[in-house]
């Protein structure tokens, strides 16, 4: 499928921006060229911009990971608050909606940071960890950092990958090839930075191209 010109014209502004590692500028115009070649059905095109757009984001998510302690953020987020870049674990009385409004918050002002929201402990002892977007919820359970007052870097990135591996496990194989895109896509949304949600997408694209030959 030929891409439209505008269409072209993203991809074009995101590989100059990935070129100078302009990371959120890539960002953006790779998920608006996304966005439009879904609504076109154009898989093979998408495949590609998966590719690239995982690529930004990895880019974001290494200046995030660099340096610096897990900042606890039990507090609303206001227009005035400064962020700087690295780990964050959103806890209550904040929920999943804050989570994601610092995602946001973070990347309309390019702030590379990562971000894992907790619910409070299960019963059981264990910590719910919770994403959210638009049609899109994603819960797993894990243990708790030996000190909750202060996480280690470590639990916080286990507490990453386990998100992302609850998210890969909502995907069932058995269902309609478009519907594993769209779902896929919207795990992305509530969990940008899981590199396998990337590559799934791209996997699950590729598919969908040949079931339309």
């Amino acid at each position: 499928m030929t891409r439209t010109k505008q269409i072209q014209s993203q991809i074009d502004r995101a590989l100059e921006a990935t070129r100078e590692e302009s990371w959120f500028v890539a960002e953006v115009n790779f998920l608006k060229a996304m966005a439009a070649s879904r609504g076109r059905n154009d898989w093979e095109g998408m495949v590609e911009i998966v590719e690239g757009l995982r690529i930004a984001r990895r880019g974001i998510r290494r200046k995030a990971l660099v340096r610096g302690s897990v900042r606890i953020l039990d507090e609303s987020i206001t227009e005035t608050m400064e962020f700087s870049p690295g780990r964050y674990l959103v806890q209550p009385p904040l929920v999943g909606a804050d989570a994601r409004r610092l995602i946001q918050f973070t990347r309309e002002r390019s702030i590379p940071v990562a971000v894992v929201c907790r619910e409070p402990r299960t019963r059981a002892g264990l910590i719910p960890i919770v994403a959210i977007a638009p049609g899109t919820t994603i819960r797993d359970q894990i243990e708790p950092p030996t000190n909750e007052a202060r996480p280690t870097v470590a639990w916080f990135k286990g507490a990453l990958e386990a998100i992302g591996e609850a998210a890969l496990e909502t995907i069932d194989p058995a269902e309609e090839v478009t519907r594993r895109v769209d779902r896929i896509i919207g795990c992305l949304d509530a969990i940008p930075d899981n590199d396998a949600l990337h590559v799934k997408l791209a996997e699950t694209c590729e598919e969908a191209a040949r079931n339309a030959v």
